[in-house]
């Protein structure tokens, strides 16, 4: 006679009732923890950064201490490093933090790295559109303004001006001077300046009324250098 149905199955193990509970404290701080970086993670971003300036250069366990901070202030007062004689069912042993604690690094990690690609992205973008305005700024013709760079030249009413800024008003003193010797003149006021033996770079180009009419003026505030260019 056959046996009633099932009577040859065998049942999986259950798991003790402590175990069952601890494995859902598990899960819900997991939940929580993994909340908390999703949820800030351009805080938790910006910690790092601080992190790696503080230390000049991101540190190798910075991201393993963040991410034990995240356990750390989501468990519950009951959910920290168990007690071996502790019969709460709630409490998590050290094993079981530390293999959290590796999950939540994980996160970590691959947040970090999706920052890292997004930022150097950002900042090829920004290169390229700069490439590409000064691209087509060296396909105008004329002069470059030596105050924003970004318009030419032209005169007017006896004096220089730029066709994009509005600093760019410099008396003449020969109104008849080509655009072409201009230019030649605006570099020869750079060179002057190295040849004076400054090794600082830069040096830059202002516009100053010392002399009652507006007149360009090349300076360098390094070494004290000012001369009319113009």
């Amino acid at each position: 006679m056959a046996g009633p149905a099932g009577a040859g199955s065998i049942e999986p193990p259950r798991r003790p009732v402590k175990q069952q509970g601890r494995a859902v404290a598990s899960d819900e701080l997991r939940a929580r923890c993994f909340a908390r970086v999703r949820e800030g993670r351009e805080a938790l971003i910006n910690k790092l950064r601080c992190l790696a300036d503080d230390q000049g250069g991101c540190p190798a366990g910075a991201l393993r201490t963040i991410a034990r901070g995240v356990l750390q202030e989501e468990a519950m007062p009951g959910v920290l490093l168990a007690d071996l004689n502790n019969n709460d069912e709630t409490w998590l042993d050290h094993e079981a933090m530390l293999a959290l604690e590796e999950e939540i690094l994980q996160e970590l990690t691959m947040q970090a790295e999706l920052q890292e690609i997004n930022e150097v992205e950002r900042m090829l973008d920004a290169q390229n559109e700069e490439d590409c305005a000064l691209y087509e700024q060296h396909l105008l013709e004329g002069v470059p303004c030596p105050l924003c760079g970004l318009g030419r030249l032209l005169k007017a009413a006896g004096e220089l001006r730029c066709g994009s800024c509005s600093e760019m008003k410099a008396t003449l003193m020969d109104e008849a001077l080509p655009l072409d010797d201009v230019s030649e003149m605006l570099g020869f006021a750079e060179d002057r300046h190295r040849q004076a033996g400054c090794t600082a770079a830069g040096g830059s180009f202002e516009v100053r009324h010392d002399f009652g009419a507006p007149l360009l003026f090349f300076n360098c505030k390094a070494c004290g250098w000012r001369e009319v260019a113009l």
